[in-house]
């Protein structure tokens, strides 16, 4: 497997009449791994001991890197632990994101801390960045975040802003996602992705608010999918996405506290600058092939499905 930069894929309204192969995906979701084949059966699991997985990578070892509500973990096909940075289960513990470096080091968000860390494999944090944060409850500061090409880092702050620090935690950049219109989906901005592309735009996506954006340098919104583009497309949380090397974006509309089924009919999408989508995975094709998951007090299941990064 090749280290890809992170992802997310979301839908769209006009579809072609027949599908690409998908790419071979890393999929992640709710309290697994998956990988999701280019004909959209699952080869390999990986369930684990924890929620809150929000972020996965294929490394080039051929090992999986994934980051749960305590730690961050690292696998082998043979589902062994090979290493891992776990913290004590306690309230106020809490890690939402992930990056492998190209120094070996692991990039991870400490929530509980108001931090981003760099740890290498000796379990030592060798960076720490102090990050701002607008909320006193841990799990409502901040989601995904990465270290871009300038060796800075970019972070997806909770409810509604996406924030560029360097290491020193200097702020550099600031987007207010609330200047790009009234909230859609379910009515609530929740910054979820932001990924850097390779001409330096931002692809950042907004969680119940359902919306992907490409932001450029400027700040303006230059490319779009949401349910106001595509009416016809039930979006329920927008979560991760990547691009890909033909230029496609991979987009995934997670099932997160739905209570709605046509929400979660399309869990991920290829689609492509133009808005054409060229792949598609649906609920009813995953779940014979994963275990779902319960919601407390709902009585759906659920897939949860977050983040894919091809390899």
């Amino acid at each position: 497997m090749r280290k890809t930069a992170a992802l997310s894929v979301i839908l769209i309204c006009s579809v072609t009449a027949a599908f690409a192969q998908l790419p071979r995906l890393l999929v992640a979701g709710g309290n697994k791994v998956f990988v999701l084949e280019p004909d959209k059966t699952v080869s390999w699991v990986y369930q684990a001991n924890a929620g809150g997985l929000y972020d996965a990578w294929p490394l080039e070892s051929g090992h999986v890197l994934f980051s749960t509500r305590c730690g961050v973990h690292e696998v082998t096909p043979q589902k062994k632990i090979v290493w891992e940075y776990v913290l004590e289960k306690k309230r106020g513990v809490e890690i939402d994101a992930c990056q492998p470096l190209e120094n070996g080091n692991v990039l991870m968000i400490d929530s509980g801390n108001n931090r981003l860390v760099e740890v290498n494999k000796d379990n030592d944090i060798v960076v720490e960045v102090p990050l701002p944060s607008t909320s006193e409850k841990i799990h409502w500061r901040y989601r995904l975040g990465r270290k871009n090409r300038r060796g800075n880092y970019l972070v997806a702050m909770l409810p509604d802003k996406i924030i560029e620090v360097d290491a020193a935690g200097k702020l550099h950049r600031e987007i207010d996602l609330k200047r790009y219109g009234k909230p859609q989906g379910q009515g609530m901005l929740h910054s979820f992705e932001v990924l850097e592309l390779d001409d330096g735009n931002l692809l950042v996506s907004t969680g119940f608010d359902g919306r992907w954006l490409e932001i450029d340098a400027d700040g303006n919104a230059v490319w779009e999918f949401s349910k106001q583009t595509h009416p016809d497309i039930e979006i329920c949380f927008a979560g991760g996405a990547q691009q890909l090397e033909n230029g496609n974006f991979i987009l995934c509309n997670a099932d997160y506290h739905t209570t709605d089924p046509e929400q979660q009919k399309v869990q991920l999408l290829e689609v492509t600058p133009d808005h054409k989508i060229v792949n598609r995975v649906l609920f009813d094709e995953l779940a014979p092939l994963i275990q779902l998951n319960k919601e407390k007090g709902k009585n759906m299941d659920y897939i949860h499905l977050i983040g894919a990064k091809p390899f």
